[in-house]
């Protein structure tokens, strides 16, 4: 058995700085990729002082601890200046990139909560911001990641992490800036089948990330939840899989895949949270010039 699988390729992995980013950099940088960590929060300039240290630094030490390599760069994904010259360096200093995951947000930066009792009382710079920090962000860095790095070399994945759609409806700005991404990808991928680039949304469950266990008591937790090395691990199955383009365009539920690649979270378990609270997307149409 192959034990890095991605050996010599370059990920990129927007939003890594903590949740799903640092497991995405963990496990990708384990299956032998070369990990570029970016996204806002340093430490010099965190955008959490608690917990402590979720920053880009501190997750290029977890890469390393697990003896992966790679490196990190601060970049805010809603400017296109910023990673457009971020592509063009990783471009020139390495030549390539193969993956891309985008798991950017900050959606929740302002607010954390439902802003009222009724649907009309949320704050108006909430769906904005989560938005800007979801759909947005992913935008800006598919294009450009496209444009100067996959096109150029005929290849590549996207990867962007989301949510499945309910029913009923959850958070009003939430779920409908989680549509807008899942969308995008839907969209981005019927364009892109000419090119062989699948472009795949990926919906974890409830994750128990840092700022989820600061902020939830361990009794909500405990056996509703999975741990974000399980979603990263579902996505390097999906870097793995020589037919992964039968998911392009589609939101793949990580339940569902860890099943089907024989993937396990951290403590042997294959958590199920989402079971039956969705409808499975449908395939991509064959694309018209």
């Amino acid at each position: 058995m192959d034990t890095e699988p991605l050996a010599g390729q370059v990920v990129l992995i927007a939003g890594a700085s903590r949740g799903l980013g640092r497991a995405c950099a963990i496990e990708f940088a384990a299956a032998g990729a070369y990990v570029v960590c970016t996204g806002r929060s340093t430490r010099d300039a965190p955008t959490h002082a608690q917990p402590a240290d979720l920053t880009l630094e501190r997750t290029l030490e977890e890469v390393a601890a697990h003896g992966g390599k790679g490196e990190w760069h601060r970049c805010d994904h809603t400017d296109p200046t910023q990673v457009e010259a971020l592509v063009r360096d990783l471009v020139e200093r390495h030549g390539h990139i193969d993956i891309l995951v985008n798991n950017a947000w900050g959606g929740h930066d302002h607010h954390d909560d439902p802003g009222g009792e009724e649907v009309w009382d949320e704050p108006m710079d909430q769906f904005r911001a989560m938005l800007l920090g979801g759909a947005y962000s992913d935008f800006v860095t598919s294009m450009l990641t496209l444009k100067l790095a996959m096109a150029p070399e005929g290849k590549g994945l996207i990867l962007t992490s989301t949510w499945h759609m309910p029913e009923p409806p959850a958070w009003l700005p939430y779920e409908s800036s989680k549509a807008a991404k899942n969308r995008l990808v839907y969209a981005l991928a019927y364009h892109l089948q000419p090119h062989g680039i699948p472009a795949i949304a990926v919906a974890p469950g409830w994750m128990r990330t840092e700022l989820m266990e600061a902020k939830v008591p361990a009794e909500d937790l405990a056996g509703n939840t999975e741990s974000p090395r399980y979603a990263a691990r579902v996505m390097v199955a999906l870097a793995t899989d020589p037919d992964v383009q039968r998911f392009s365009g589609q939101v793949v539920d990580v339940g569902e895949l860890a099943v089907a690649y024989g993937v396990t979270d951290l403590d042997g378990t294959q958590p199920q949270p989402n079971a039956g609270r969705f409808e499975p997307s449908r395939p991509l149409p064959p694309y018209e010039s």
